[in-house]
């Protein structure tokens, strides 16, 4: 048997650590949103694991905030719209430090409409089927933010980018606290 490095060996931990506290708070999000609207428009989650320098974001919200509508794109406009979201949202960070910046190292957009559009006709609706079609949008984004404090004050662009997102609630786990705080148009900053 190889003796393990004590310094790898607690990274490992903490890393273990960080997505335990990541993932219990999912459930706590999710358990609270079955409670609540699973989908309400205007209003949008950002769930964050904080370790060291480095940060795994998950972004879910209703596609009508960031994109207008919730169906596939239908005219070349609305296909422009999605590509201009998928672009913004996969190269610019979602958060920032005070003093700061945080670079991109991976990112991803799913937009699952089809499938949406596809739950929403096996119900019994009588009225307009383009009101009733329910799609999210999730995307997640992996950050280095070496260069920055990332334990102080942050903001998030998200707001002022889709104005749609009248309300943000942020989570966030790092290696010794979680928290959350709820944003709006007038209040973009949070405090870890």
């Amino acid at each position: 048997m190889t003796p393990r490095n004590p310094s790898t060996f607690l990274k490992s931990i903490n890393s273990l650590n960080v997505a335990i506290g990541l993932c219990l708070c999912a459930l706590a999000t999710t358990s609270m949103a079955s409670e609540q609207q699973p989908h309400q428009h205007g209003h949008a989650q950002l769930q964050m694991a904080v370790e060291n320098n480095n940060v795994d974001l998950i972004l879910t919200s209703p596609a009508y905030n960031l994109l207008g509508f919730e169906h596939e794109p239908r005219t070349e406009q609305q296909k422009q719209t999605l590509e201009n979201a998928r672009q913004w949202l996969t190269t610019q960070a979602l958060i920032a430090p005070a003093g700061g910046n945080c670079t991109v190292e991976s990112a991803s957009m799913d937009f699952n409409a089809k499938a949406a559009e596809q739950d929403h006709h096996d119900h019994d609706h009588h009225y307009d089927e383009t009101m009733n079609e329910h799609a999210n949008i999730e995307v997640s984004q992996v950050l280095n933010c070496k260069s920055a404090d990332i334990g102080g004050q942050l903001t998030t662009p998200l707001i002022a980018q889709f104005p749609e997102i009248q309300e943000l609630d942020v989570e966030w786990v790092t290696n010794s606290s979680q928290g959350s705080a709820k944003l709006s148009s007038s209040d973009n900053q949070f405090q870890l």
